[in-house]
């Protein structure tokens, strides 16, 4: 990949008047055409882009699915049912209380609430077909608006020609809040109970044992003592729905605990690690990817207009996941059919298209939903000013941005996004989980440093992700008055300092994660994510299904070079570099990515990611 060691005369933009050589000149090549595709896509951004209306109407492709044996030779039509009466717009509820989501472990032994949310269930897959309240059509809301079967929509209506995509971009957060919102609102529609609210999978929490478990709620229960209230007053639990049938991994079951830095290649080694171990880990997680987001781009993902197409890498504003949506796809992959010859594309969690038919889901996204409550009342412990506010984008083409859903009455309501925002003028809030949140707010990772001679550090010149950690040289600078345009920030020691990869090629249908050091060129797969030079984790989680051919006994994927889509990927670094002791603006870095793709499935046999340039970035 033309690495070779790094010479120390290159080292730090004070010796930039000496030597170059050959591999500075590549750097310099790098950083050159780095900034040619920055201002080529600013250039090339349409004037009259405008907020995306995501719209279920007009055209509307079949998404295939195509992966299992009983699926393998059709397609799935994830278009949703026409509306029957005009489309309306959303008005905020009048709120007379607040309804509270509760955490599904303390609720496993409420025999009345895991009875009533069950039946709920019953009654929305009873539903027909045609019904878009049904289970059905509540799976493919997910599925459609995920998996690109419609196009996005401008003010006038007319289609872009672009496929409409609602992750990898701000749009992430408010679209599944409003999908769990009125899922949520159906259920207690279909019980008579206007006060039934969801619970929420508590995965980060690391202080009750049962918390980060499948909750027990959706697996059968034990008809033993061991739930006493199971023969009380309330009678039997009965949640057959919630489990029967649902593709779960067998291997995660409780009393398993999910681990948020999961890496499948490495299930094996760290199969025995302690409950100590998983913990300490997993706040350091939530730490890095919650906690150390101070501005709304970091945590929320970047901007998504009608100049966006995610597939496409040509002329047009790519996709860029926040730390919210990393983070909670490590649960999708980790509840999903892993690495089972039966189901290659790990449904039904861990693949977009399925994962909205386990109940689960919309469990797991009531906490993804919370934690983007508990982020904006976080303190600004990270920028030199530490006044920051954290807050939501305030960008017109954000607020004005338009979702589609059917509600409990099975009309279709038009949301704006600045009408999610707040989800108390929604009617709902979430159990204080105040201790548990206080673990990983408080959290110090480990204060080790990385030990190495920079003389020795091997630096690729070549813009490519391998298999193997791969270091590459960040040149930094101050933060200057121009950086502040298009942030929140009010001053600039108020910006949050951060590394972007800029243009990283990805299989739309490969699982891909690769963890970030600074300084720490020989940080490996085994390096422990909790130490100082961590600075957070890249997941994609597959946003289609496969196709595969049946060679006799085996299942051959079928390449399709052109299922690509093209991402930014950021990572916040000032704490790290504090950690590290780098104070001095003109001290460039290591960065060093360490990648654990999958050994099997689609992918396994491509050899690297390629990006255009990595570059320093303040938000």
């Amino acid at each position: 990949m033309g690495e070779r060691p790094m010479q120390k005369e290159s080292w730090g933009r004070s010796s930039a008047s000496r030597g170059v050589t050959a591999a500075g000149r590549k750097l310099l090549w790098a950083s050159f055409m780095c900034s040619i595709v920055l201002v080529l896509q600013y250039l090339a951004q349409p004037a009259s882009a405008d907020p995306v209306l995501a719209s279920s109407v007009g055209f509307c492709k079949p998404v295939r699915l195509e992966a299992t044996a009983e699926e393998r030779d059709r397609s799935v039509q994830c278009c949703l049912p026409a509306p029957r009466r005009d489309p309306k717009r959303f008005q905020l509820p009048r709120v007379h209380h607040l309804r509270v989501r509760r955490p599904a472990h303390e609720l496993a032994n409420d025999v009345e609430y895991v009875n009533k949310y069950n039946l709920a269930y019953e009654r929305m897959n009873a539903l027909p077909a045609d019904d878009p309240r049904s289970f059905l059509r509540q799976w493919h809301t997910h599925c459609s608006f995920c998996k690109e079967a419609y196009l996005q929509r401008r003010l006038n209506n007319s289609a872009t020609g672009y496929p409409l995509q609602l992750h990898y971009s701000w749009t992430f957060l408010p679209w599944h809040r409003m999908l769990i919102y009125f899922h949520e609102k159906i259920l207690g529609s279909l019980i008579d109970d206007p006060d039934f609210t969801l619970p929420f999978w508590n995965w980060d929490n690391q202080l009750d044992a049962t918390a980060g478990q499948i909750p027990q709620i959706f697996l059968p229960y034990q008809q033993s003592t061991r739930w006493p209230r199971q023969h009380g007053r309330h009678g039997k639990i009965r949640n057959t729905f919630l489990y029967e049938g649902k593709r779960r991994n067998p291997n995660h079951m409780p009393p398993k605990v999910l681990p948020l830095t999961f890496d499948a290649s490495l299930e094996k080694e760290r199969a025995n690690w302690t409950h100590d171990q998983i913990r300490h880990a997993n706040l350091g997680q939530v730490y890095e990817m919650v906690y150390n987001k101070v501005s709304a781009r970091e945590y929320m993902g970047g901007p998504y207009d009608t100049s966006s197409n995610f597939t496409e890498a040509v002329n047009v504003t790519v996709g860029e996941s926040g730390g919210s949506e990393s983070l909670h796809n490590t649960a999708h992959e980790w509840v999903g059919m892993l690495n089972n010859t039966a189901y290659p594309d790990n449904e039904d969690m861990g693949v977009f298209t399925y994962a909205g038919r386990d109940p689960i889901f919309y469990s797991h996204h009531a906490n993804v939903d919370r934690l983007w409550n508990v982020w904006k009342a976080l303190p600004d412990k990270i920028t030199p000013d530490g006044h920051r506010v954290r807050r939501d984008y305030d960008d017109y083409d954000f607020l004005e941005t338009e979702f589609t859903f059917y509600d409990e009455n099975a009309d279709m309501v038009i949301v704006k996004v600045k009408d999610t925002l707040d989800s108390r003028k929604l009617g709902y809030t979430y159990q204080p989980m105040v201790e548990a949140d206080s673990l990983w707010i408080n959290h110090k990772p480990n204060g080790t440093k990385p030990s190495y001679k920079r003389s020795d550090v091997r630096v690729s010149t070549s813009n490519a992700i391998a298999r193997h950690p791969t270091s590459f040289k960040l040149t930094r600078r101050a933060p200057t008055a121009g950086d502040l345009r298009g942030t929140q920030a009010q001053n600039v020691n108020q910006l949050s300092e951060g590394v972007v990869l800029e243009h990283v090629r990805v299989p739309e249908l490969m699982y891909v994660r690769f963890d970030v050091f600074l300084d720490s060129p020989t940080a490996t797969a085994e390096t422990d994510e909790d130490e100082s030079a961590y600075v957070g984790t890249f997941t994609h989680l597959p946003s289609g299904v496969t196709t595969v051919t049946d060679l006799g006994q085996k299942l051959v994927h079928v390449e399709d070079d052109d299922m690509y889509r093209t991402l930014n990927i950021r990572f916040s670094t000032s704490l790290a570099l504090k950690r590290l002791g780098v104070t001095d603006w003109d001290t460039d870095i290591t960065v060093t990515v360490v990648p654990r793709f999958r050994p099997h499935g689609y992918g396994w046999n491509i050899k690297a990611l390629t990006f255009a340039c990595l570059r320093q970035e303040f938000t």
